[in-house]
């Protein structure tokens, strides 16, 4: 088994980091807030509730997104 350098495995995981934020923004900014949407880091879909468990918060410091599988918290 090979093994990678540790800067190696820091530079992708920050690349998929930032390509997810971007996914993320722009599914996001689609919907408005408090509506439910698919969550773009789990993909989580809800046989009883097909709109997925992701959720839009508007708050006075801003705009956050919460998914209720995942359990990811973000602000926009």
């Amino acid at each position: 088994m090979q093994s990678l350098k540790s800067d190696t495995i820091h530079e992708v995981r920050k690349m998929k980091i930032q390509k997810l934020d971007g996914e993320m923004r722009e599914v996001i900014l689609a919907e408005g807030s408090g509506h439910l949407f698919i969550c773009p880091y789990c993909q989580y879909v809800s046989r009883k509730n097909s709109k997925g468990s992701a959720k839009l918060f508007q708050d006075s410091k801003g705009l956050f997104f919460k998914c209720f599988s995942c359990g990811i918290w973000r602000a926009v």
